[in-house]
């Protein structure tokens, strides 16, 4: 199965001069996207994108394979390398803002787990993955508005690496969304929320 290159809206966060830069945007389609390191074979099942004619990409940042759907927002940013050596820390301060955001809306037991999930009590309702680039670090993540999670267990297999809270449970039990959890938000006003949020810790919205 054809694997294309990263060349989704937020790529355009690693080619702009323009740093400390954000953007939310709403998938067209589906889309799955694996990580640097992930290989189809292992990662998804090629029969079921191929008869759904789903696209499959490569982005440069790390993690597992995620879905990418018109239910879900996807949040993206870049921070100067100088501002911290370490990726955990930015993973820490990138959350921070989104997680923010989120209890505002009043979204409740919100907190990060693993290395960089934001999940609601136990389950997962964004991930996230990070690249370092020659002058930047780029950090993008999904957050599952209402995309059900029966989508994510169609066309992805359960994952070579998973963090420790996941205790080997299937996506449908590992992960969630806001409407099924009960938080009904409407997704342009959640988008337009963190907008507001990343210019006021002084990102440049593109």
């Amino acid at each position: 199965m054809e694997v294309q290159q990263y060349n989704l809206p937020d790529k355009k966060l690693l080619d702009t001069p323009i740093v400390p830069a954000a953007m939310l945007w709403q998938p067209d389609e589906v889309y799955i996207v694996l990580g640097r390191s992930n290989q189809a074979e292992s990662s998804v099942y090629p029969e079921r994108l191929e008869a759904d004619g789903v696209t499959l990409l490569k982005r440069p940042s790390g993690g597992e394979t995620v879905v990418l759907t018109p239910r879900m927002l996807v949040i993206a940013c870049t921070w100067p390398l100088g501002v911290d050596s370490s990726s955990s820390v930015i993973f820490r301060m990138s959350n921070q803002i989104v997680m923010d955001v989120l209890r505002q809306q009043g979204v409740n037991e919100v907190n990060q787990k693993g290395i960089s999930d934001i999940s609601l009590g136990e389950t997962k309702i964004a991930g996230s993955a990070m690249h370092r680039a020659r002058d930047r670090w780029f950090y993008h993540a999904v957050l599952n508005v209402a995309e059900p999670t029966g989508t994510i267990a169609w066309y992805l297999k359960h994952p070579r690496r998973e963090p420790d809270y996941r205790k080997g449970r299937p996506h449908t039990l590992f992960v969630t969304n806001l409407w099924e959890a009960g938080y009904h938000l409407n997704l342009s006003d959640l988008k337009l929320a963190l907008a507001s949020a990343f210019q006021q810790n002084g990102f440049t919205i593109l």
